[in-house]
Order: structure tokens, then C-alpha cells, then sequence
């Protein structure tokens, strides 16, 4: 949404050392000689306030005048505290709070999953990070309860501090992201001390909890991301895409995680009595990466953690006798395991495979698993065990059928009007290539579009064609009525010839800068502004007023054609305005020529004031006459 130009240089209500009277955040002028420190809070509040510069402001307030009424109802009924949901506050918070939440529920899933790899000397700084994350996400917690909300079915904003509160607590939401925000990362050291300890059934479990607790938060960090699209204005349908490009990334990195960690940890919680032994001996082939990865991760041979067992002391030939052993081995327990999947990390030991390529190994070992589930047997080593590999490819299946329903909703089902947005832009920017228009017009052609439609285009003329005159009346007298009601020449109209001149209001759009009338010109229609800001220049140049919301000028053209008009009027930002031609009015208001003939005595008495002694009157008076 744009506010007042900034070629604009309004020289209304200057005086020195004060900032104008009026601004978009209707707040008081501050004097530059004021405390840096309530220089600051004034700062801050004003951050807190709706403001022009965020995305989603121009769905809701069309005007600069709107957006000042919006925040004189927060400052004057609400507590100082409370947050405007389309603050410039919020809009940069949500850019932090989306990176904030990618990186730890990233960071997170990659650690817990991986630890058993990296060096314990990364551990604290691995948890002083994610715990500052967790802070800053708790922070978000709280701040919520601060925060007003857009009711979208009625297009509300609400800022009642109890209604706040209420809705965020009546659906229990807070509670989910409470267990979301906690610093698990701080049991990194208990994790790795239940792996290496033969332990592994809290492990298990924790990173089962973890998965369940987090996997839905994508949602969340969708709605952050929504943000950054929109300072560009993309369309519904592309913002659509991109979330579901980053949820799909999402839950492939977190099932990717688990799917390396959970088979792991699955062999070591069998029964022993369920596992095969190596060479006839006592030692289970379950047992032999926990040793392993003992020996190479914690360069450790018998110190240490102690376990109920002999932990291996294999050389290279006995693991390379090992690994044969698995190879041809027929002991193959499918209730528990499959031995591939040891295989598998065998050779990634045995290869000298980075963390990165483990990582990226098991991402497409998922991929696979997920996209091939007609054929579970040649999914390669990642199918490591019968409950893990049901699960992959039932979410493959759900999640692809959700990216299918979704697409499907996006191409056919999803509102129409943004679908029909989006296509009419596209002919636009074809038209703008083919009569090779320069960058200036084609992005007035489309911000014109825009400020017209809002994204959401209509056939006006043809959905009017479809009703009733009756009930076209009705819609019109709803949302045009309060621009005629206070027109003094209209004031003793009968009602029925009230709702004849707003059917013929006719609808014009205007961009900042755009001359809505000349000075010096002959008028021949009347102007009703139903949103934006136009400013009024006098015919030698000097700014005199702005019109706002509501605002009419133009009322002696409807009378006297042959009248120029004594001042300009230029809109300061995208404007919408009601025009009355003067051959409407005239073929309207003629059966009823007693009136005609008073409201004509009014026309002559108003231009009294200003003809015969022009020169005597000064701009200003001018100007209380133009808008009279």
C-alpha cells in the first residue's frame, strides 16, 4: 500500500522545529529537542501501529486516511502495549521468527539424529545456540498474547486485549507450542550417553516424541514465510507453491533424520533372543556399530562409558571378516531387522564417508522409499525395519496425495477470482511487450490493476446484469450512500432521487500523481473520494488541503457547465473516485424543477463570493469555497 509520495512536498501545517500535524500514525508532533530516550519509545510505538509499508495493509484499508482513523482507534481505546497485527513490528519480526524457527526445527531434527557422529566438543555450542533460538521462540509465545488478530471472514481487526487472549487460549494452541519451543538440544549429552551405554529405549522414544511434537509446525513457518512473497505482491497461487515446496523440504529433512537414527536404535531395543550372533559367539551383530562408531567417533577403546558386556576389540581383518559374515549370512530376524541397513553403515565406515554424506545418502534412501512403495524389496538399505518402512511410505502416500489435492485446488478450485487475477496480469504484461512500453508504464498499467482489484478480479458489469435493478440499487446506496448524504445541494432530495444519482455514480481509478481535475478548466462533472488522498492546489501552485476519505468537490460543475474550476486537485496516493457527470444529474434532477431552481439560487450565492471581487479573496477562501 503506498502512503503520501515522496516527491510530494506537502507545506501544509509546517512551523519551525514541528513535523506535520497529520501523519498516518495519528500521533501527536514531537519536538526534535526531545529526551533521546522518550525519542526512542515514541519510535517504538509507532512500530507498533498499523502501518502503509505492510504487505497485507491495502486488503484491508484502501487509504492513508483509513490507515490514520485505524490508529487513532488503538491509541485512543487500547493499552499501549497492544501490537497492530499489519505493524511494521510484525512484519519484521515474522521475517526473524520464520529464519528463527527454520534453523532450530532444522538444527534440532539434524543433531538429535546425527549425534552419535559428531565430536562432544561441539556439544555446548551446539546447545547455547539452540537454546538462544528457543528464547527467541518463547519470546514469540508471549508476544502473541499482545497481538491483535484479522478475523478473515468479516475482515475485523481485533485488538481487545480479552478477545486476544481468548483466542489464543480457547483452541489450546498455546499449550502445542509450548512443547514446542522447550530446549530439548540440552539432552544431547544424555542421548549420546544412552546410545553408547546400551540404553537405547529413552533415546528411541524421546526422538519418536520429537518427531510428533514438531512435524506439524510447518504450518507455522509457512504463515512466517508468507511475508517475504508478498513485499513483491505474488499472487495467491504462487505463494501457494512456494509453501508447498517448503513444507515438502521440511518433512523429507526430519523423516530423512529419523529414518537414519530410529532403525539404530530399533536393533538395540530387540530382545536379544531375536538376533543373530557372529561366528557362533555370545556377540550380537546388533551390538557391533555401537562399538564401532565407540572406537571412531569417541576414539575411545575400553575407557569410559561401562555397559553389561565385553565391548569388541576387533581389528581390521576381523571387521573386514564381519562384514563378509553379514554379507552371506542367512540369519535374517524380518520381525526386527534387515541386515542392509548395517551393511549400509559398514560402508559408510568403511569408506570414510563425511556427516554431509550420510546425511544426503539417507535423504534419498527416503525419496526412494516414499516414491518406489509398490516395490518395498528393491528399496535399497534404507528399508531397515518392517514398522519404519510401513511409515515411510504411508506418509509418501499422504503427502503426495496432499501435494496432488493441493496443485488440483490451485488449478481448478482455489478462488477463482485470484486464478482470473493472475491470468488478466499475465495479458497485461504481454500487452506491455508487445506495444514495447517502457518500465515506468508497464508498472503504472499494473499497480493501477492492482489498486482496482485488489487480486481478486470481477466482472462488475456482468454480475450487475444478473441482479435486479432493485437489489443493484440497494448494493449501491450501501456502499455509496455515505459519499451523497452530506452534500449540501443534495440535502432536501427526495430519497428516491437519491438512489437515481448514486446509481449513476460511475467508479474511476486514480494513481498518485494522476490530475483527478485541472484548475482553469471548464468542470462538467462532480468528484466523491471513497478512498485515498488527494491534495488541492490553487491556480497559481500553492498547496491548500488534502482530501481524505469522504470528501466531494466538483458540485457547481452540476449546474453551471461554463464555470471553470478555481483549483487543482492531484491524488497523492491510489485513489478511488465516484464521478457524477453533469448530463446525468441534468436529466435526473430536471422533472423536479423546484428544486433545481433552489439549488441553483445556493450555486449563485457560493459563486457570488468568489466572482466580481476575485482579487480581493485570498487562496484560502478560495479553497473553503471548493470544498463547500
Amino acid at each position: 500500500m503506498s502512503c503520501v509520495p515522496e516527491d510530494h512536498n506537502c507545506n501544509l501545517h509546517r512551523e519551525p522545529g514541528l513535523l506535520p500535524l497529520l501523519t498516518w500514525t495519528s500521533l501527536p508532533p514531537i519536538d526534535p529537542k526531545t529526551p533521546l530516550w522518550v525519542r526512542f519509545k515514541r519510535r517504538l510505538r509507532e512500530l507498533m501501529l498499523l502501518s502503509p509499508e505492510h504487505p497485507d495493509t491495502g486488503t484491508y484499508f484502501k487509504s492513508f486516511a483509513q490507515v490514520a482513523n485505524e490508529n487513532k482507534r488503538l491509541i485512543e481505546n487500547y493499552p499501549a502495549w497492544t501490537i497492530h497485527p499489519l505493524s511494521l513490528f510484525r512484519k519484521y519480526w515474522d521475517l526473524v521468527m520464520f529464519v528463527v524457527s527454520l534453523v532450530h526445527l532444522t538444527l534440532l531434527s539434524f543433531v538429535v539424529s546425527y549425534l552419535i557422529y559428531m565430536d562432544v566438543a561441539y556439544f555446548p555450542a551446539i546447545i547455547q545456540f539452540d537454546v538462544i533460538l528457543c528464547i527467541i521462540l518463547a519470546t514469540e509465545v508471549v508476544m502473541k498474547f499482545f497481538t491483535g488478530f484479522v478475523v478473515e471472514y468479516s475482515k475485523e481487526i481485533v485488538l481487545e486485549p480479552g478477545r486476544i487472549v481468548w483466542n489464543y487460549l480457547k483452541s489450546f494452541r498455546v499449550l502445542y507450542e509450548l512443547l514446542g519451543v522447550l530446549p530439548y538440544i540440552v539432552l544431547l549429552y544424555k542421548f549420546d550417553e544412552c546410545y553408547y551405554k546400551s540404553d537405547q529405549l529413552f533415546y528411541l522414544v524421546s526422538v519418536i516424541c520429537l518427531y510428533i511434537i514438531h512435524i506439524f509446525r510447518f504450518r507455522e513457518i509457512n504463515r512466517y514465510f508468507e511475508v517475504i512473497p508478498k513485499f513483491s505482491q505474488a499472487s495467491a497461487n504462487k505463494i501457494k507453491v512456494m509453501n508447498l515446496i517448503i513444507a515438502t523440504t521440511y518433512v523429507l529433512h526430519w523423516t530423512s533424520c529419523i529414518a537414519s537414527i530410529i532403525p539404530m536404535l530399533a536393533f538395540y531395543s530387540s530382545s536379544e533372543e531375536e538376533l543373530p550372533k557372529w561366528n557362533d559367539t555370545e556377540y550380537l551383530i546388533g551390538n557391533f556399530l555401537v562399538d564401532m562408531y565407540w572406537v571412531r567417533n569417541r576414539e575411545q577403546a575400553g575407557a569410559g562409558y561401562l555397559v553389561d558386556r565385553q565391548r569388541s576389540m576387533m581389528t581390521g581383518g576381523d571387521f573386514e571378516s564381519f562384514r563378509q559374515f553379514l554379507r552371506s549370512s542367512k540369519e535374517v530376524v524380518a520381525r526386527s531387522m534387515d541386515y542392509r541397513f548395517l551393511l549400509s553403515k559398514l560402508d559408510d565406515t568403511y569408506r570414510n564417508e563425511t556427516l554431509l554424506e550420510q546425511y544426503l545418502r539417507s535423504m534419498m534412501d527416503t525419496i526412494q522409499v516414499a516414491l518406489v512403495s509398490s516395490h518395498v524389496e528393491t528399496t535399497g538399505p534404507q528399508a531397515t525395519h518392517t514398522i519404519m518402512t510401513m511409515y515411510v511410505v504411508m506418509a509418501g502416500w499422504v503427502w503426495l496425495t496432499y501435494i496432488l489435492l493441493e496443485m488440483i485446488r490451485i488449478v481448478i478450485a482455489h478462488d477463482l477470482s485470484e486464478t482470473k487475477y493472475d491470468e488478466i496480469v499475465n495479458e497485461l504484461k504481454a500487452f506491455s511487450h508487445r506495444k514495447k512500453l517502457g518500465e515506468e508504464s508497464k508498472d503504472k498499467i499494473l499497480r493501477h490493476f492492482f489498486n482496482r482489484y485488489k487480486m481478486r478480479y470481477f466482472d462488475e458489469e456482468a454480475i450487475q446484469n444478473t441482479i435486479s435493478n432493485n437489489l443493484r440499487r440497494s448494493i449501491r446506496m450501501e456502499t455509496c450512500q455515505h459519499l451523497v448524504k452530506n452534500v449540501e445541494l443534495f440535502r432536501n432530495l427526495p430519497h428516491a432521487l437519491i438512489e437515481e444519482i448514486v446509481d449513476r455514480l460511475k467508479l474511476e481509478a486514480f494513481l498518485e500523481n494522476d490530475v483527478i481535475i485541472q484548475a482553469d478548466t471548464f468542470g462538467d462533472a462532480m468528484y466523491f473520494i471513497a478512498s485515498g488522498t488527494a491534495a488541492v492546489y490553487s491556480v497559481g501552485g500553492k498547496e491548500l488541503g488534502h482530501l481524505t476519505d469522504g470528501a466531494h468537490f466538483g458540485e457547481i460543475s452540476l449546474l453551471q457547465k461554463d464555470q471553470k474550476r478555481t483549483a487543482s486537485v492531484i491524488a497523492l496516493e491510489a485513489c478511488e473516485v465516484y464521478k457524477l457527470s453533469y448530463a446525468d444529474f441534468q436529466l435526473l434532477i430536471e422533472p423536479h424543477s423546484n428544486l433545481l431552481r433552489q439549488m441553483q439560487k445556493l450555486a449563485d450565492e457560493r459563486l457570488a463570493k468568489v466572482q466580481g471581487v476575485r482579487d480581493k479573496v485570498s487562496e484560502e477562501e478560495v479553497y473553503e469555497n471548493f470544498l463547500q
